[in-house]
């Protein structure tokens, strides 16, 4: 994999970097360290480990859409986030040519100094807080963006039946049970007709991350920052509040919606509505592996577990917000 990374830091300033590889999954990751400041950068290269992860995400006009977002981000200083590098003809997507790979895409951004979340931190209840506020200022300046058309995933009613499909080919082959499919369905139709209460609402759609896990929040300085916007696309602010809370401890979430309503006009009474994106969020996920025999073993045992206990508490109008 080193190779591949040498490779496409010949289109950028470097000198000898030094190179560590990370992790392969949606994309393949570096980080790179320039010898002549020490300064660090993640580099990416934009080719999924399984099919599942591939979309418009991984495409040059996703990719452009997503340094464009971020770069509108740090020049009006939202929040802070991991600057896009432009390469020697000063572009933000650099394209290569792979033995491996063929034709292939790939970004480079300044790393982030500080530690990722472990919710361990002495003062975790002022990080998560914080982490409510940051997550409501992103969602303020992303209305300001609406106007324009960005090449983004969208997370509406359509991905979800698109997820009920793939889930139900995978249910066919055996990697989800019958009884368990029945019962996803269910949640997510009435996951559906929230998303209709809520395309009635003033403000409840936009930009959204849409990937919160606690490798993508960095500590630094007691500031948690947002990186990996790989997924960002439209979607409905909720989505990234459940997403966010399904990470953290349950006794750490009303905290969380404590900092993002102190900058946003959210209502505890939203609570049914994050447990639906939850689950949107959750069954979504299953689709990046489900037609992956080598990767999708966990499913089956994980949409039992929650079919049994969250799925039918939910349907039978319980909360289930703090159980997740």
């Amino acid at each position: 994999m080193i190779i591949e990374a040498e490779k496409v830091l010949l289109h950028y300033s470097f000198i000898d970097p030094i190179i560590e590889f990370i992790r392969h999954n949606e994309n393949i990751t570096f980080k790179v360290t320039d010898k002549t400041d020490n300064k660090n950068y993640l580099l990416r290269i934009h080719k999924p480990i399984s099919e599942g992860f591939s979309g418009l995400q991984h495409t040059r006009d996703g990719l452009q859409a997503e340094m464009f977002f971020l770069r509108e981000i740090d020049q009006k200083n939202i929040l802070k986030v991991q600057r896009p590098v432009l390469n020697q003809k000063g572009e933000l997507v650099t394209e290569y040519s792979s033995e491996q790979f063929g034709t292939s895409l790939a970004t480079l951004l300044e790393w982030i100094e500080g530690s990722t979340l472990t919710q361990d931190e002495d003062n975790i209840e002022q990080i998560v807080y914080r982490l409510g506020r940051n997550l409501a200022s992103l969602h303020e300046f992303s209305r300001t963006l609406m106007p324009l058309e960005l090449h983004r995933p969208v997370y509406n009613v359509t991905k979800i039946d698109e997820t009920l499909i793939e889930l139900g080919e995978g249910t066919d082959k055996g990697a989800l049970n019958q009884e368990d499919y029945e019962v996803i369905s269910s949640v997510l139709l009435v996951v559906k007709e929230q998303l209709a209460e809520l395309d009635a609402r003033d403000n409840s759609w936009g930009f959204i991350h849409a990937d919160f896990q606690l490798g993508n929040v960095v500590v630094s300085e007691q500031n948690p920052i947002l990186i990996d916007y790989c997924l960002f696309g439209y979607g409905y602010y909720l989505f990234d509040l459940g997403s966010a809370s399904s990470m953290l401890k349950s006794e750490l979430r009303k905290t969380l919606l404590e900092g993002y309503a102190s900058k946003s006009s959210f209502s505890l009474d939203e609570i049914r509505y994050i447990e639906g994106q939850i689950f949107m969020d959750i069954f979504i996920s299953y689709v990046f592996f489900i037609h992956d025999p080598e990767r999708n073993g966990w499913i089956k045992l994980h949409a039992s577990k929650i079919c049994s206990t969250l799925c039918r508490d939910f349907l039978e109008g319980k909360e289930v917000y703090y159980s997740f």
